[in-house]
């Protein structure tokens, strides 16, 4: 399966942070949303109870059903748009009631339902006067003025307040000292309207619901949530080891089997893979196929090297035997051609031995370019011909940055090749720029390559001149100075002669 290109590991491990980072700071956030969410909601409850509460204390002080307000309308929680938690409230110093408020203040069916706010859902509940005093309540605070209160002060205008406080602890909200484990206490104050006047206000407060507490509430559904959280944690945390790892572990298997000697294995794995290492696998296959490459070219080139010397060895070998054990019994003239042997093949050894120096120089060197004037490069490389060969610079660029040596070498191994094999006419030379690379054209006007040697014209060893002395190397430390640039070399052939084109 072909390898997908995957995110770096770089943005992986900044996913799992970002994970690790956001996961506790989300928690928080979903703590104060939830706890805005319960003070809402207890805000909520305490308009509909203060709703409640201010109808029947207007049936008890005689205004009736047909006034024309009694409460503000279209009324919406106001703390859940954000809130201040203020300190506690205090009560001002108490203040006398009028007689009738006092009475309305003692109905049985007031008082009972001050007190159920208290008994059902700890409710403290207290109905102000239009100053803002007490006048009856399920504590033991009447008389009591708040006044001084922004709540209060808000709603004796005629409309609905609300403020969130902070919970005296030593203060009681039931009958038994029960109360919901909240730190804040919401403060309700809803004006009771009569033909547009403030008659009085409902001031209820009630502790909000900790989240604590509502965690414990809903532990069931809290606790699948928690559960889900640690499964997409787990699914996070085998994604990024799995898209980590596993290519790694490939790779890392592939490279123990080619150091224990086992045939090179490919480094590619499929699936989502981490962009480094897509590329380290890819340049351990490239790594690996150059290695493979190379180890083969080594035995090839040793096998060549081994073949090639051995025959100018056994002759001088021969040669050198004969002369010891006959060099009495021959002649001064057969001496000598034993000797000139000898002398052929060591010379022989000597040009295969510096040819293939050159070789491996250009193969595993860098190439170390320098600026190279062209004009006077092929102009002294004509004159070694003795008009032998014509060079055309017609369309040739000023300079170029190449190893001089390289180049040299590459151009004199062809107009070589071409003067050994174009008979008495001239070799002519073109030189061009293509693509930024340089061009050179060398022509001979010879009987052209046979069609069986045309295959082999680049092979290290292979030559026709055997005999004249040559050692077949020449066009392939041509190919090794074009392969060095990334460029290339190529021949055209006919019965009118041979081009070999360089690119380099």
């Amino acid at each position: 399966m072909k390898m997908k290109r995957g995110p770096s590991i770089r943005y992986l491990l900044l996913i799992a942070n970002a994970f690790i980072v956001l996961l506790p700071i989300g928690a928080v956030v979903f703590l104060r949303l939830w706890d805005t969410h319960l003070v809402r909601v207890t805000e909520e409850q305490l308009i509909s109870r203060s709703v409640l509460l201010a109808a029947a204390w207007r049936e008890q002080r005689g205004f009736g059903v047909d006034a024309s307000a009694k409460v503000p309308e279209n009324i919406e929680p106001i703390l859940a748009e954000g809130y201040e938690i203020l300190p506690a409230a205090e009560a001002g110093v108490p203040e006398p009631f009028d007689e009738v408020e006092v009475q309305a203040a003692r109905d049985p069916l007031i008082t009972d339902l001050l007190v159920e706010e208290q008994r059902s859902n700890a409710t403290q509940a207290r109905i102000l006067d239009a100053r803002g005093c007490v006048i009856t309540s399920n504590e033991t605070d009447i008389g009591s003025c708040f006044s001084s209160a922004p709540e209060v002060r808000k709603a004796l205008t005629g409309a609905y307040a609300a403020a969130a406080r902070r919970y005296r602890s030593d203060v009681a909200d039931s009958a038994d000292g029960a109360r919901p484990h909240g730190s804040v206490r919401v403060f309700s104050a809803m004006p009771i309207l009569a033909n547009g006047d403030v008659v009085g206000v409902v001031y209820l407060a009630r502790i909000s619901s900790s989240p604590l507490e509502a965690v414990w509430t809903l532990r069931h559904a809290l606790a699948l949530a928690l559960a889900l959280c640690v499964l997409l944690m787990a699914a996070v945390t085998f994604f990024l080891s799995r898209a980590i790892s596993r290519p790694v572990l490939t790779i890392t298997n592939a490279a123990e089997a080619i150091a224990h000697g086992e045939s090179p294995s490919s480094f590619d794995v499929d699936g989502l893979v981490p962009a480094e290492v897509e590329a380290l696998s890819r340049s351990l296959q490239r790594m690996t196929a150059q290695l493979t490459e190379r180890s083969r070219y080594i035995r090839d080139f040793t096998a060549n090297v081994s073949h090639e010397l051995k025959t100018p060895l056994a002759g001088m070998r021969g040669a050198i035997e004969l002369l010891r054990e006959q060099s009495d019994e021959m002649s001064e003239a057969e001496r000598r051609r034993f000797l000139d042997n000898i002398d052929a093949d060591v010379g022989r050894t000597e040009r295969l031995v510096t040819r293939l120096l050159q070789l491996a120089r250009i193969q595993s060197s860098t190439e170390a370019p320098e600026r190279v004037e062209l004009k006077p490069f092929f102009e002294h490389l004509a004159e070694r011909y003795d008009g032998r060969v014509h060079v055309d610079l017609s369309a040739s660029p000023a300079t170029i940055d190449v190893n001089p040596d390289h180049l040299e070498t590459a151009v004199h191994n062809l107009v070589d090749n071409a003067v050994r094999h174009g008979g008495e006419q001239p070799v002519d030379i073109s030189v061009s720029k293509r693509d930024g690379k340089l061009v050179v054209r060398v022509r001979d006007h010879g009987k052209g390559i046979s069609e069986r040697n045309r295959a082999r014209v680049f092979d290290r060893f292979f030559t026709t001149e055997r005999d004249r002395g040559g050692t077949g190397l020449g066009l392939a430390i041509v190919r090794a100075v074009a392969e060095t640039r990334g460029g290339s070399v190529s021949f055209e052939t006919g019965d009118e002669g041979t081009t070999f084109t360089l690119v380099v």
